[in-house]
């Protein structure tokens, strides 16, 4: 999972070097929107070239599980249909992943594209002789296009998002902390403080929060980074018992933390769970923290959910595509 999380950081070049430019690579365009579930992806095999085993390989990699949340959620949901299938609405779908096997090719290789039939839209061609070889071919190259798949998830997210903010909002994080991220009409300032705004978006099941703040951190080691965030909520964020407060939990090699990259900010991702102190709660969490330009001040994104007895995933992806949209 760490190899996942960590070419995150060479998406970039991979498809500068990887993808074929059959679409557009840049932007998105709102007439020609890709369609799709959160999360969800068509993955396109004929039977009459798979065995049982080879498919289970594949899917097995298409359905690894979530990283950093409390309970086995899939990284995707499969929809299977065969290359006679493969048209019209399928092919605008956001993800897919396409074995094309034809004994009479002459090579095999797999392409990453962008915006084929769609935007924003991922097209991973897999195209050979036979399913054995193409199978292996995508093992041996699932970390390079993983990440992608699950990138573009997110945005779709961020697309809504612009289109669907709340711009009194923005406007306030862009005054107060100088930089700017895509927040959605349904979320509301819980709290302000000089230096901390916490947002917040409220159903009758569960919530959803993210916290900006800037501490005179100059320090982005993983210690570090958890320490502040622990000082942080136990100042600003309440529980919902007297006394209690949320951390991050750290157990079972949690959380995870890795350089990652947003535009030119480079920084570390913390992903991992949250717990209280004094109370049952809990859930996951994901944060993107970097110095500002004087070198002396870490700036911190997070977003955190909560939804007891409840699917996570979708959840955490909201809050994710919210904190990569930083600008």
């Amino acid at each position: 999972m760490k190899k996942f999380l960590l070419i995150v950081l060479v998406i970039t070049s991979f498809f500068a070097i990887q993808s074929c430019k059959r679409g557009s690579t840049t932007g998105f365009k709102s007439d020609n929107f890709s369609n799709g579930k959160a999360g969800e992806l068509i993955l396109i095999t004929d039977d009459q070239f798979f065995t049982d085993s080879l498919k289970k390989q594949v899917t097995d990699v298409l359905t690894q599980p979530q990283p950093a949340i409390n309970q086995i959620e899939p990284m995707f949901d499969l929809l299977n249909f065969s290359n006679q299938e493969f048209k019209g609405t399928f092919q605008r779908h956001r993800n897919i992943v396409h074995f094309d096997i034809n004994p009479d090719y002459s090579s095999n290789r797999i392409t990453v594209e962008r915006n084929v039939w769609a935007s924003p839209q991922i097209y991973v061609h897999v195209k050979g002789t036979n399913a054995d070889t193409c199978v292996k071919m995508f093992l041996d190259q699932q970390n390079d296009f993983m990440p992608v798949l699950y990138e573009n998830d997110l945005k779709r997210l961020q697309v809504f998002y612009q289109t669907n903010k709340n711009a009194g909002i923005e406007t306030k994080i862009k005054e107060k902390f100088g930089y700017s991220i895509s927040v959605p009409q349904h979320y509301f300032i819980a709290r302000e403080e000089p230096n901390f705004m916490w947002l917040r978006f409220r159903t009758a099941k569960n919530d959803r929060f993210i916290m900006i703040f800037k501490t005179p951190l100059n320090n982005l080691s993983k210690e570090s980074l958890i320490k502040t965030r622990n000082e942080i909520t136990k100042k600003f964020i309440p529980g919902a018992i007297k006394g209690s407060y949320p951390i991050v939990a750290e157990n079972e090699g949690f959380p995870l933390y890795e350089p990652y990259k947003i535009g030119t900010k480079q920084g570390f991702e913390l992903r991992g769970m949250w717990e209280s102190v004094k109370d049952h709660m809990g859930g996951s969490f994901y944060s993107f923290s970097f110095l500002d330009p004087s070198g002396e001040n870490c700036i911190t994104i997070d977003g955190f959910v909560y939804a007891p007895q409840e699917q996570k995933r979708d959840y955490i992806r909201e809050v994710e595509a919210i904190v990569k949209s930083l600008k």
